[in-house]
């Protein structure tokens, strides 16, 4: 997680107010193999195998990393999105259940970004994408993405709105849907769905691959960002990523 703030150190105010948010210059670039994240380039497919093409009950994409003890998973990012609940504190499972409850979502989880990859990303080439640039943060409690822009095969940059705009003029919705991958929106138009998917639930997918399923969570504060080759289907880390970030605050 490559540009991180250590704050095992940090002295909190006597009042229990927030210390002053680090400098950039005081975030150190660690590459992502050193802080149990992957060697790169990072590799995935598009490709589903013949058991995946079977249509599966939609559902979002399970949590990353769940905790050692048997605790109620937090919400998804598409839970968060589209308003769903945690499931009650009741349904909590003993040790042995949850660990086998824990591979369980673990093997829907990568069925489901498989089935994401395969969906979106052809869709991508397809109105003209080659690179997706995406940034990150984070740290103590979660790990964030988000998609910056998408650069073009003539050499331009679009945002995440033009490629929602694109990617509904050619109905990559409806291959979601097909797939089963989620269902149709209520109250949210295939637009703002389609932005959700690939600002936030895709980019967060291609973070957890490079950076590790957990990554955010500790005792530091972190940003950084990745270019995802289209084509080649790889993830690469950027050791010379500006600190813009979205849910930390740096003193510039």
């Amino acid at each position: 997680m490559p540009f991180v703030h250590d704050q095992t150190e940090i002295e909190w105010p006597e009042d229990d107010s927030e210390p002053e948010p680090p400098r950039a210059n005081q975030f150190v670039y660690i590459p992502p193999p050193e802080f149990g994240g992957a060697r790169e380039p990072v590799r995935f497919s598009v490709v589903l195998p013949d058991a995946s093409l079977e249509p599966n009950e939609p559902h979002p994409p399970a949590e990353r990393e769940p905790p050692a003890q048997a605790e109620p998973p937090r919400r998804s990012i598409l839970d968060r999105l589209l308003g769903r609940l945690r499931p009650p504190a009741a349904q909590q499972l003993s040790q042995g259940a949850y660990q086998e409850e824990r591979k369980r979502q673990e093997r829907a989880q990568d069925q489901l970004r498989l089935q994401l990859f395969a969906v979106m990303v052809p869709a991508l080439r397809e109105i003209g994408g080659l690179r997706a640039y995406c940034r990150y943060d984070g740290g103590n409690d979660e790990g964030f993405a988000w998609l910056d822009s998408i650069e073009m095969r003539d050499g331009t940059r679009i945002s995440a709105d033009s490629v929602a705009q694109r990617l509904g003029d050619i109905q990559a919705q409806d291959k979601l849907y097909a797939a089963n991958i989620v269902k149709r929106p209520d109250g949210l138009s295939n637009r703002e769905q389609l932005k959700d998917f690939v600002r936030d639930w895709l980019c967060t997918e291609w973070a957890s691959m490079l950076l590790g399923n957990s990554f955010g969570t500790g005792e530091y504060s972190m940003y950084g960002a990745f270019t995802v080759d289209l084509e080649a289907c790889t993830i690469t880390d950027d050791p010379r990523a500006d600190p813009v970030v979205e849910n930390i605050h740096i003193e510039i």
